[in-house]
């Protein structure tokens, strides 16, 4: 076997490795509705991480004033919130089954 393929076949196991770290991670701290409740209009995207690390930019940032949404999902996995935040503020949020 060629080291290039042996290189290769290590760093794709590295990397499955840290995918399915992270995936257990982010089913470690879900958000809850009181929570939810918390975050207010106005408070940072770090006040949201704070509260749950179960949350996935659903927008790319293009601009420093443009518009970003995150969805952070409760225990069950089907639960979720969304989140819209300008300039790091937050502006708007919706939920939807969190207990």
């Amino acid at each position: 076997m060629k080291k290039s393929a042996i290189a290769g076949g290590c760093i794709l196991g590295l990397l499955v490795i840290v995918g399915a770290y992270q995936g257990s991670t982010v089913t470690t701290d879900p958000l809850t509705l009181a929570e939810y409740e918390k975050l207010k209009a106005g408070s940072s995207e770090k006040t949201l991480f704070s509260y749950a690390s179960t949350c996935q930019q659903d927008s790319e940032k293009v601009a420093a004033d443009y518009p970003l949404t995150w969805t952070c999902y409760g225990a069950d996995g089907s639960s979720s919130a969304v989140f819209f935040y300008s300039k790091g503020v937050l502006f708007s949020k919706a939920q939807t089954g969190l207990t």
